[in-house]
């Protein structure tokens, strides 16, 4: 292991971010009371005092006028903030053209995190005012609740277009007075809680998984963000499937154990990663980039956002209107922050280049990815747990290629020990890489295995061994009904020896 401790190393600093529940509240809408599980499950697990929960009548809609969010949201906000000492300030009796009372601070904000919940508004309409700023060349006052509200402690501003994130692309940003937002938010509280569990299970165990990166946008600029995750990609040791054309991943494309999904550009849910049977891997870092991802967070069959939580995203990402693709998520950031030890919350501020504006962070910002060392994952991996093949996998792609004759044994003796065609595979091809030859020896249990990791074995078992020996692979994928779910990684029964 000490090789791969020295590997390990040269990538991240794992210099875990705590989380500040003292300083984090939690907004959720009492007209929609199925939230409310949710906030308490969230502040339950990390520790945020039941005092900071801001439980408020904001309806049942998911756009607001600008009266209304002044008057319903942000006023009454600021007032149970202050009210907490969570914000130092005071509130006028005077109106702006949109409703909001006047603002003005007097010291700096306690509160570092603002938790949105399921039922809490989505987005604020456009007005229709004119701005201050003729010459802004991105115009308009519409934007996401979660970017407006991440300015509440300060003074009130001029709407119009978007404002520099301070936290983009700096690790040490005081903020000036921005308070960071995220949202526990999808189609249904069900598929909210299953998305954060799953999270906090990745953040006990480890993050375990493969990576799928989608290129083939509309322009070169988002392009060149998503190829450079690529390189990262690997040296974490989530060596990445890439798909170039314009279309998404095919659905016949491998899928299995998803822990980084990166990709752009279709409105709706599509390929591979938009069908039902690719469950994401618990803890899943999830992007679709697409300029109205989270037009809605309603229907998961419309809005790559929603879809992606109701697979089970640990953390993704949505825009609420037209963001203009300079202005989104920049996934080749993301990576940055989390590789350096950030939060789930701060590698998405770290990645965000405005506020303001339409973007929203959906997922626990204080989850933590990479909190157990992949040294850790291996000592406790089990034949028993298929996720367990994964950060195995994850340690021989950091070791030198081709495997070195010990480490080979090693992989051999651990794809024996699973019988699970994951490892059985990267176990062959490991073995051709160095010039072994050892008979091809199938997987315990292709009932429990993802149709496109069958269909690349086969093809892979046929080139090596013989059609004589894919034949029992073949046959499996061939009797498969069309959208057949195989057992989700980490949920499935051991196979009997």
């Amino acid at each position: 292991m000490g090789r791969l401790a020295l590997l390990l190393a040269c990538w991240t600093t794992l210099a875990a971010a705590r989380p500040e529940p003292a300083r984090t509240a939690v907004l959720v809408n009492t007209d929609q009371p199925a939230g409310l599980a949710i906030a308490r499950a969230f502040m339950t697990h990390r520790g945020i005092p039941a005092a900071n929960l801001i439980a408020l009548p904001l309806g049942r809609t998911e756009t607001l006028e600008w009266q209304d969010y002044a008057t319903r949201v942000l006023g009454p906000l600021r007032t149970r903030l202050l009210a907490a000492g969570l914000l130092e300030g005071k509130q006028e009796e005077s109106a702006d053209p949109r409703g909001r009372s006047g603002f003005i601070p007097t010291g700096d904000a306690r509160l570092r995190w603002l938790v949105l919940v399921h039922g809490v508004p989505l987005k604020v309409a456009p007005s229709g005012i004119k701005g201050l700023n003729p010459a802004n060349p991105v115009k308009g006052d519409h934007a996401s609740l979660d970017s407006e509200l991440a300015l509440l402690a300060l003074p009130n501003l001029e709407p119009e277009g978007a404002r520099p994130n301070p936290w983009f692309g700096r690790a040490d940003a005081g903020g000036d007075g921005v308070i960071r937002t995220a949202r526990l938010d999808g189609a249904s509280p069900e598929a909210v809680l299953a998305a954060l569990r799953g999270a906090w299970a990745a953040e006990a165990q480890g993050l375990r998984g493969r990576a799928y990166v989608d290129l083939g946008g509309p322009y070169q600029e988002g392009d060149d963000w998503f190829r450079a995750c690529l390189a990262p990609l690997r040296e974490l040791g989530f060596p990445p499937d890439v798909e170039e054309t314009k279309d998404q991943f095919p659905p016949t494309a491998r899928g299995d154990a998803p822990a980084f999904y990166l990709g752009w550009y279709s409105q709706k849910p599509t390929g591979k990663f938009g069908q039902k049977p690719t469950r994401l891997a618990p803890g899943a870092i999830a992007l679709h980039l697409h300029s109205f991802s989270a037009a809605s967070l309603h229907n998961p069959a419309t809005n790559w956002a929603p879809w992606l939580v109701e697979q089970g995203a640990g953390l993704t990402f949505g825009n609420v209107y037209e963001p203009y693709l300079s202005l989104t998520v920049r996934p080749e950031l993301l990576l940055k922050g989390l590789r350096e030890g950030m939060s789930a919350g701060e590698a998405a501020w770290f990645a965000t280049p405005s506020v303001s504006w339409q973007g929203i962070i959906l997922g626990d910002p204080f989850y933590q990815p990479f909190a157990v060392t992949l040294e850790a994952q291996v000592r406790a991996a089990s034949a028993k747990e298929a996720l367990g093949d994964y950060a195995l996998l994850r340690h021989f792609n950091l070791l030198p290629q081709p495997l070195g004759t010990e480490d080979l044994r090693r992989l051999q003796a651990a794809a024996d020990r699973s019988g699970r065609l994951a490892l059985r595979l990267a176990c062959a091809q490991a073995e051709q890489a160095a010039g072994v030859t050892r008979p091809w020896k199938d997987p315990l249990d292709l009932a429990a295995e993802e149709g496109g990791l069958i269909a690349e074995a086969t093809r892979f078992v046929e080139a090596r061994f013989g059609a004589k020996t894919a034949q029992k692979l073949r046959a499996e994928l061939e009797k498969r009904p069309e959208g057949a779910t195989p057992a989700r990684p980490g949920t499935e029964k051991a196979p009997a020896k």
